[in-house]
């Protein structure tokens, strides 16, 4: 265990989900790999603000952002509407919870599903899982590769007309072709998933990384979270992630990063109290 702290934590990437009255298909039906490191049986169950509260316990949590969680496709606006009760019923511990939705900009509806989202307060984004690597197939969490995807991309402005940021995840290869798409909506934030997930450790892939790191933080609209590291670091330790954590807060700087737990989806990988630890440790030296 770790040791626990009094730094003060806003959560920037967390989930939560209720498998006695809400569907989500990827936890719920026939459980594959999901291309990731771990399946995902451990954490196919209700996981709710008080889960997430002892899985912090001794750490100062004051607010989240919750990520859509793979909700229903049917009824994509259906999580933002649920989470929503959370806040307003007064079930999350009077803690700030900002939203961050699910629409697919290749959607025919998407407008549609785009002003579902933004009527609900607490809305602050959309998030789209763009991982895509047509040579290996267990990394592909995409159907295909979104931005090579014309309507894909045409849709995308509308973000501005709403009010919402993007958040996407993807991998190295499509960094340069998001630093294009921010700079082509310079007032759509845009905030990087998971450290732009680096899988391919060799320094050719750690080149690629980095490169697309630093063209996407050439945007000023841009940010990025550190979080997430266990799923492309496999049995990682504070020392396997350190490079990558502070090579990313000299990229974009100290103002536009951001720390998660992705929380329970990384307990596949580590507790909680090892996560914090990890970020905590490495940047102790920091003001």
């Amino acid at each position: 265990m770790g040791t626990r702290s009094n730094q003060r934590i806003f959560d920037a990437h967390i989930h939560w989900w209720d498998l006695e009255n809400n569907y989500y298909p990827w936890l719920m039906d026939k459980k594959p790999d999901e291309g990731g490191l771990s399946a995902v049986d451990s954490i196919a169950k209700t996981y709710l603000y008080d889960h997430y509260m002892a899985d912090a316990a001794g750490y100062d949590i004051e607010g989240f952002v919750h990520f859509q969680a793979e909700w229903d496709p049917t009824d994509p606006v259906g999580e933002t509407r649920w989470l929503q009760s959370l806040v307003d019923e007064d079930k999350i511990g009077r803690k700030p919870l900002g939203i961050i939705g699910f629409a697919n900009f290749a959607s025919e509806n998407v407008e549609e599903i785009l002003a579902g989202h933004a009527a609900h307060a607490n809305a602050r984004g959309i998030r789209h899982m763009l991982n895509y690597l047509p040579d290996n197939p267990a990394l592909c969490w995409a159907d295909q590769d979104y931005m090579a995807n014309d309507a894909w991309l045409k849709n995308v402005p509308l973000l501005k007309k709403y009010g919402l940021g993007f958040d996407p995840m993807c991998f190295s290869n499509h960094l340069p072709g998001l630093a294009k798409i921010a700079g082509e909506n310079p007032e759509t934030p845009v905030i990087l998933e998971h450290t732009g997930m680096p899988y391919d450790h060799t320094p050719e892939g750690r080149k690629v990384w980095e490169d697309g790191m630093r063209a996407l933080a050439e945007r000023d609209n841009t940010a990025a979270k550190i979080s997430g590291l266990g799923n492309t670091i496999e049995n990682w330790t504070k020392e396997l992630i350190r490079p990558y954590v502070l090579e990313t807060i000299e990229i974009f700087g100290t103002d536009r990063v951001a720390f998660a737990s992705n929380f329970p989806t990384d307990s596949l990988f580590s507790t909680m109290d090892a996560v914090w630890d990890a970020f905590l440790s490495i940047t102790a030296d920091f003001s």
